[in-house]
C-alpha cells in the first residue's frame, strides 16, 4: 500500500478560496497535454510527496494548455519540505498554501545523487537553500495561482461525480484514492479503506458508467478506476500569468522584503557584538 496522502483540514475559507473558476476545456479531456512520466520513488526511497506532485502536475498541464509552455518539471521536494510533509505523506491544503506562497522550482535545482533515506530527502541536502527560496519567489512574482476544494469525503457519490465532471472543464483536478488494488485491468477501492494517494484525474468516461482515467506517479502511469469508484477528496487550480507591470511590482516588493531581512540580521549581529564589547569593558578584571 502506498501511503502519502493525509486527508486535509478544511474550513470555510479554503472551500471558497478561489471563487468561481472559468471553463477553459469544454470536453474535460486533458490526455493530450500530460507532463512527462515521473516515478515518485527516488533512489529506492519513498518520498511520500504525491500530495505535492499531483498539484504540480495539474499546474504544469494548465501552463501547457493555456500558454503553450510544455513539459514543466517541478521539484516536489521543495514544497514537501516547506509544507511539513511526513513519512506518511502530507496535507494537500498545506501543500497548496506552500505552492501559492513559496512558488515552484525546477527539478534541476537539486542534486539527488546522495539521497539515501526519507530524512535526507526531506532536508536541504543537495539544494542551495537561498537560491531555491529566491527562485520560488520569482515564480510567484510571475504567476497568480489559486486553488479550491471541489470534493469532500462526506458528499454523496453522485454529487462527487457531478462536481468532478464540472471541474474537469477547468483543470485536471488532483483527486485522492486508495493505492493500489487492481482487478481485470482496472483499479478499485476495497471495502472499508481510506484514501492513501493523490493523483490527477485527466478524463471522465461518462459513457462507460463514470470510469475515471488518472495520471499517476507509479507504473503504469495511466490508470483507469472502476466505474463509480468512491474517492474522498478533489481540488482544483486556476493559474494566470501576471502582466509585466505586476511582475515588476512583485520583484520590487520581494527585493524590499529581502533587504529588510538582511537589515534585521545585521542589526541583530551588531547588537550581539556590541553587547559582548560592553560586557568585556565592565567585566571584573583579574
Amino acid at each position: 500500500m502506498i501511503k502519502s496522502f493525509l486527508y486535509p483540514d478544511i474550513d470555510e475559507q479554503t472551500r471558497t478560496y478561489a471563487g468561481i473558476a472559468p471553463i477553459i476545456n469544454l470536453n474535460g479531456d486533458w490526455t493530450q497535454f500530460l507532463t512527462p512520466n515521473e516515478e515518485q520513488r527516488v533512489n529506492n526511497t519513498e518520498p511520500s510527496d504525491c500530495y505535492i506532485q499531483a498539484q504540480q502536475s495539474c499546474i504544469a498541464i494548465l501552463m501547457e494548455y493555456i500558454y503553450g509552455i510544455k513539459d514543466s518539471d517541478f521539484l516536489a521536494d521543495f514544497n514537501a519540505l516547506l509544507s511539513g510533509g511526513t513519512p506518511n505523506g502530507g496535507d494537500p491544503i498545506k501543500g497548496a498554501l506552500s505552492i501559492k506562497k513559496d512558488g515552484l522550482i525546477s527539478q534541476t535545482m537539486r542534486d539527488r545523487t546522495g539521497l539515501q533515506n526519507w530524512q535526507e530527502y526531506h532536508s536541504w541536502k543537495g539544494m542551495d537553500k537561498e537560491k531555491c527560496l529566491l527562485e520560488g519567489k520569482n515564480f510567484v512574482s510571475k504567476w497568480d495561482m489559486t486553488f479550491r476544494v471541489v470534493v469532500e469525503k462526506d458528499i454523496p457519490l453522485k454529487t462527487k461525480y457531478e462536481l468532478l465532471k464540472e471541474e474537469l472543464k477547468r483543470c485536471p483536478p488532483p483527486i485522492s484514492f486508495y493505492a493500489w488494488a487492481e482487478r481485470n485491468g482496472k483499479y478499485y477501492k476495497p471495502e472499508g479503506v481510506r484514501d492513501t494517494h493523490l493523483i490527477d484525474a485527466i478524463c471522465l468516461k461518462v459513457t462507460d458508467n463514470n470510469e475515471i482515467v488518472i495520471k499517476d506517479t507509479y507504473e503504469p502511469f495511466l490508470k483507469t478506476l472502476e466505474a463509480n469508484s468512491d474517492f474522498e477528496f478533489a481540488m482544483g487550480w486556476t493559474i494566470r500569468r501576471r502582466s509585466p507591470q505586476e511582475q515588476l511590482n512583485n520583484t520590487q516588493k520581494n527585493f524590499i522584503i529581502i533587504l529588510l531581512e538582511y537589515v534585521k540580521l545585521l542589526v541583530q549581529k551588531l547588537y550581539r557584538v556590541g553587547g559582548e564589547i560592553i560586557s568585556g569593558i565592565f567585566s571584573p578584571r583579574n
